[in-house]
């Protein structure tokens, strides 16, 4: 992982906003997505220090997904979570968990955070799996917006 900049803007990465799996479940991927407002989605968050937007990529440097925590509440010691496997074949291969994990307790040594918040599609059996293996629960809070019909809430207090 590293911290994800506009030169790693690609078709390939475009293509994961188009792909159906990540239009049903990942809230800015949609068919229209284009190049240049991808570009400005990444440079937006480049200096920001209220999150940590980082790039997946094997060691032979292919860029597979991303990982992003948005916002970083040190105050109140929260962070919300989102993620994507971009790449089909490295999905439930366990990268999301091993990538959280350390991504996660990055944040709590580094930045005190002592609890990761996100929002979750309850159809979204496989992600839901993933998280619950990793020390996430069921649980509301205010900083994921669970107003869509199928969202839940979890938390994982590190």
């Amino acid at each position: 992982m590293r911290q994800l900049s506009v030169a790693d803007v690609s078709e390939r990465y475009l293509s994961w906003l188009r792909d159906e799996i990540a239009q049903r479940f990942i809230i800015g991927a949609h068919g229209d997505n284009d190049m240049d407002e991808l570009r400005s989605y990444v440079s937006q968050r480049e200096a920001r220090d209220d999150l940590l937007f980082l790039g997946i990529f094997t060691h032979d440097g292919t860029h597979i997904g991303n990982i992003k925590y948005e916002p970083i509440d040190s105050v109140r010691s929260v962070a919300v979570l989102g993620i994507l496997i971009g790449e089909a074949a490295w999905r439930g291969l366990g990268v999301a968990g091993e990538v959280i994990g350390s991504s996660a307790y990055w944040l709590r040594d580094n930045r005190g955070i002592k609890t990761i918040v996100l929002g979750v599609d309850r159809d979204n059996l496989p992600a839901i799996h993933a998280y619950k293996k990793l020390g996430f629960v069921d649980e509301f809070h205010p900083l994921v917006p669970v107003d869509a019909v199928a969202a839940c809430s979890m938390v994982w207090h590190l």
